[in-house]
């Protein structure tokens, strides 16, 4: 049997172990275009996660922030985060949320035993995207909801206002960058079906029958 220590992705070099508040910076901006496009990924994300009875389990939930304003209702709620300090804060801010600190290439569940798993803004910060997709897949006994920044259109829209002009609009924590295309090829070498949904500037996934 293979070692699955060996999937662990950790934090990509020179990433910080300690950063809770920069979500709430995001999620609380006062940018009246930011906000309306963050509002309107929420809604289209609360609209893919609305069926959802059974167990739930958001995986890099960060601050809890976008999980709260989703606001989904589920017998079991369950954040997956590798920093501690905002894995403290999403188990405050959000009601019955069980947290679990974990590595997204190792997540501590058995196969097959979430109805319902979401990865908000998370594959373009690890640099082995393809295990974290693997282990969504393996947990998955459902639907699996992914959003990712949209390239170029991310960050064209950070360099229109102003934002990490010399890293030509690229957040300096995104080492990874998503075309639908790409998207799509990712996750259909673990899913069968991959549906991705444009929500300028994000992308959304809905897979479903994993591969494993």
């Amino acid at each position: 049997m293979a070692d699955r220590s060996q999937q662990i992705i950790g934090l990509p070099p020179g990433a910080s172990e300690e950063t809770a508040g920069e979500d709430a910076k995001k999620y609380g901006t006062s940018n009246p275009v930011v906000r309306r496009l963050l509002d309107r990924l929420l809604h289209r994300l609360r609209l893919a996660t609305s069926e959802c009875t059974g167990t739930f389990v958001d995986v890099g939930v960060g601050e809890g922030l976008a999980l709260e304003a989703i606001g989904l209702q589920a017998a079991m709620l369950i954040g997956v985060e590798y920093r501690a300090d905002k894995l403290a804060q999403a188990v405050a801010r959000v009601p019955h949320l069980n947290g679990v600190q974990a590595d997204a290439g190792l997540l501590p569940f058995r196969d097959r035993s979430v109805d319902l798993v979401t990865c908000i803004e998370v594959l373009e910060h690890l640099t082995a995207p393809e295990r974290a997709v693997a282990e969504l897949a393996r947990i998955c006994g459902g639907r699996t909801v992914i959003s990712v920044p949209w390239e170029p259109f991310f960050r064209l829209g950070n360099l229109a206002r102003g934002k990490d002009i010399r890293r030509i609009g690229n957040n300096p924590e995104h080492i990874g960058q998503f075309t639908p295309g790409k998207l799509r090829r990712l996750l259909g070498a673990s899913f069968n079906d991959v549906e991705v949904h444009r929500c300028f500037p994000w992308l959304i996934a809905v897979a479903s029958d994993p591969r494993v």
